[in-house]
């Protein structure tokens, strides 16, 4: 034992179980202690009985032995929290310039495995920044997926793990392809191994045997998982192209075979996959339908979204049968049967491939589709439109529509647009700009509905301060966050599958058009505070007394600003349903409020009052 931890004992000042963890505690020691994380043993005071230790944000803190002995355990020089505290600019340059090498270095450390909290634990803070963790590590964990000496986890709960130098990468390619536990993980493995193709450089037969295996794991999904099963194949022929000599064996499923078994299937099969192995499908038609490929791959047209439909068009192009395809869309447009995402690719080849069918009268069957569209997602989460966004996005579309068209056309058009539930209201002011600068015959539609939405807004001062404190919080954070989030979510990768980025993406259409709400109302706000109200009848500041004519009772309402609504406490904002309903109504009127059991109850104003704020 350390003389000076024997003198110590030997004077009672600390017993010999204290001692004896202490000598593992020799001033240069790296500690580590629960709370306060990192440190390193700076010196014993042996007068003070206390241990002195650097931690990384409490420089020369003082423990009592005792607690010390109990409370810090010893770390190795050459382990990540000691790395930690004697090398923390270079580590937050290595997240930077290396992030994987940063991970394998604090793998190494914790014994080559560590959970995905433990990891955070470790870095989150006091490596990478708190607020940019979540982003640092999705481009980190994308980077790391290509690397196969690390086993990336599918589940938070499982471990990240550091396999050995000496690893075979083709192996464990081959191991991650046989452990993943759906279809769609297996296409992204076999995608792995054709990306590192030249580990298989002297293992050609360990290649073809991989293909007959996933052959028949294709074969038996195709009925009960088409989509992934179809991919499976698609990814297989690929890998088929990789190798040299390769002959496909007897029997063995291909695309041909898959369009054949699964026709109904298919336009979900174009959305899913990616622009390439939609290419590699449509050049399968001719094979898989013979004659009738063509008719077989307009039939689907309906049913395809807007990417789908070009490539299709690009195809039935190439392939010398452009005049079918327009004529296609002509009889759609004279029957109206064209989808939005038809009508999407009409107007974003009106330069090329579809100028012919691009006519004056195609503005009138494009309203006409996003009326169905918007009345198909009434009281559902507003779905992806293609065509709506082209329209608020291509700033030469609208006057590409209406040129050539007759007045009374574009009338029409602006007529509807004007009261189109399809585009918020900024974005329908924008659009109508644009006829307007070429139509200014026109600009009398614009004193329509719009002009009602102009009237003032009566409000309280205090819920005018709120109001104006919730747009801040949308400008200034709700708004910036959607656009880190939608980011962070894009670099996730395959949009076509990411549910965050869809998400994000929705949330921002829903940001957008309260932000375009709030800035009316707040340009349309007039603030008051209630005093000398009309008591001659019910107005806004006045409080209400009502009897229920027949059963019922009494009620009390106060009637306030279009934002003070709080029917718990009785007050009503002058523009609800039951305030509109009182409004000017006199003492001994009568008014009819509609139950939710689609009943009425009647009352009548028995007094009105002055509100006292």
């Amino acid at each position: 034992m350390h003389p000076d931890l024997e003198k110590l004992v030997q004077r009672d000042k600390i017993d010999r179980a204290t001692a004896q963890q202490l000598e593992l505690l020799p001033p240069g020691t790296f500690c580590h202690h629960k709370s306060w994380g990192a440190g390193q043993v700076v010196d014993w005071d042996r007068l003070g009985v206390k241990v002195i230790v650097d931690f990384e944000a409490k420089k020369g803190h003082e423990l009592g032995m005792k607690f010390a002995a109990l409370s810090l355990a010893p770390l190795a020089e050459d382990s990540f929290l000691a790395k930690r505290l004697t090398s923390a600019d270079e580590l937050k340059a290595l997240a930077a310039a290396d992030p994987s090498a940063l991970v394998k270095l604090a793998l190494r450390g914790s014994g080559g495995r560590l959970s995905l909290d433990q990891l955070e634990e470790l870095l989150k803070g006091h490596v990478i920044p708190e607020g940019k963790y979540k982003g640092w590590w999705e481009a980190t964990k994308r980077k790391l997926r290509e690397d196969m000496q690390f086993i990336v986890p599918a589940k938070r709960t499982d471990p990240l793990e550091l396999r050995e130098d000496d690893f075979d990468p083709s192996q464990g390619l081959i191991e991650q392809f046989r452990a993943a536990r759906d279809l769609r993980a297996k296409v992204k493995a076999v995608e792995a191994i054709i990306k590192e193709i030249h580990v298989f450089k002297d293992q050609q037969d360990t290649l073809v045997e991989l293909v007959g295996e996933i052959s028949e794991i294709a074969r038996k999904g195709v009925k009960l998982q088409y989509v992934p099963a179809a991919e499976l194949v698609l990814i297989c022929e690929e890998l088929q192209s990789r190798i040299k000599g390769y002959e496909p064996a007897p029997g063995q499923i291909s695309t041909v075979d898959i369009l054949a078994v699964g026709e109904s299937a298919i336009p979900g099969l174009f959305e899913d996959l990616s622009l390439t192995r939609l290419r590699q499908v449509l050049k399968s038609f001719p094979d898989a339908f013979g004659e009738e490929w063509v008719a077989k791959m307009l039939g689907l047209v309906p049913s395809c979204n807007l990417r789908s439909i070009g490539e299709i068009a690009n195809c039935l192009e190439a392939a010398g049968h452009q005049p079918g395809l327009l004529s296609y869309m002509e009889n759609g447009l004279q029957q109206r049967s064209l989808t939005s995402d038809a009508l999407a690719w009409i107007c974003r080849e009106r330069k090329g491939l579809a100028a012919s069918v691009f006519t004056p009268t195609l503005c009138l069957s494009v309203m006409s589709s996003l009326e169905a569209d918007q009345l198909n997602e009434e009281g559902s989460v507003r779905s992806a439109n293609r065509l709506r966004d082209l329209v608020a996005d291509d700033g030469g579309l609208i006057p590409d529509l209406i040129d050539g068209a007759n007045i009374n056309t574009i009338r029409n058009f602006a007529g509807r647009l004007v009261g189109s539930a399809s585009f918020d209201e900024l974005t329908r002011k924008s659009l109508m700009a644009r006829i307007v600068k070429l139509h200014p015959e026109i600009q009398d539609l614009l004193s329509g509905p719009e002009k009602e939405q102009e009237e003032t807004l009566i409000v309280s001062e205090s819920s005018l301060v709120e109001k104006k404190a919730a747009y801040d919080r949308l400008i200034k954070e709700e708004i910036p966050q959607n656009r880190e989030d939608i980011k962070i979510a894009r670099s996730y990768g395959d949009l076509r599958e990411n549910f965050e980025y869809k998400s994000a993406k929705e949330y921002q259409r829903v940001l957008m058009k309260r932000q375009g709400d709030w800035e009316r109302d707040l340009k349309l706000a007039q603030p008051t505070d209630f005093s000398n109200p009309d008591t001659s009848k019910v107005s806004i500041g006045t409080v209400v007394s009502l009897d229920p004519v027949g059963p019922g009772a009494p009620l009390t309402y106060t009637v306030l600003g279009a934002w003070d609504s709080d029917p718990d406490k009785g007050i009503l904002a002058y523009l609800s349903e039951r305030g509109n309903a009182i409004l000017d109504k006199k003492i001994g009127d009568e008014v009819e409020f509609p139950l939710g059991n689609g009943g009425t109850e009647r009352y009548r104003i028995t007094g009105i009052r002055a509100w006292q704020g």
